[in-house]
């Protein structure tokens, strides 16, 4: 075990150890595992940026009635990685609903609370206008599928851009280049 680590198997630096539950062929030397990526493949990242922009203003998949409301593909995202078909997902600020909307979506149970009476109410009718298995909204993988700037451009041409070099960028017009 880790010398660190104090009687009730804290590390000082609040990580926790645990025994692992998963198949013995993934627990590490000490048959304890410090944290899900210290196990060799089994949460390979696909980068350590995720790209996806605030739900804000016009966008479509925006409900409207509350200031801070996050992208179905982004709680799908981490909903798929952190639970099952069948279990159940916490959403202790249920705000706009949209954690719970995506649970039921990907088959998940749900529990939320919300303090206001009108956004509860409004979260009971979104609830009931979506069933298991609808789609997600927004796009799956925003960076591909990023607005579009006023001269039909999106991040990826940016980046192809980029590479060669800030004359061509701006000689092109495309974008503004510092």
């Amino acid at each position: 075990a880790d010398s660190r680590a104090v009687s009730a198997g804290r590390v000082p630096d609040d990580t926790w150890m645990m025994t692992p539950t998963l198949p013995e062929n993934v627990a590490t030397k000490d048959g304890f595992v410090l944290r899900p990526q210290d196990i060799p493949d089994r949460f390979p990242a696909d980068s350590d940026v995720w790209y996806y922009s605030r739900v804000a203003g016009t966008f479509k998949q925006r409900q409207g009635f509350h200031g801070c409301q996050m992208p179905e593909q982004l709680l799908g995202r981490i909903i798929r990685v952190s639970s099952n078909e069948g279990d159940v997902v916490l959403d202790p600020f249920g705000g706009s609903g949209t954690t719970l909307a995506v649970a039921k979506k990907l088959n998940r149970g749900f529990r939320g609370f919300e303090l206001s009476k009108d956004y509860a109410a409004m979260i009971r009718k979104r609830l009931n206008a979506i069933q298991v298995g609808d789609p997600l909204d927004g796009p799956e993988h925003p960076v591909e599928s990023s607005p579009k700037t006023a001269k039909g451009r999106n991040l990826d041409d940016y980046r192809r851009r980029k590479g060669a070099g800030k004359a061509a960028a701006k000689d092109d017009g495309l974008f503004d280049v510092a």
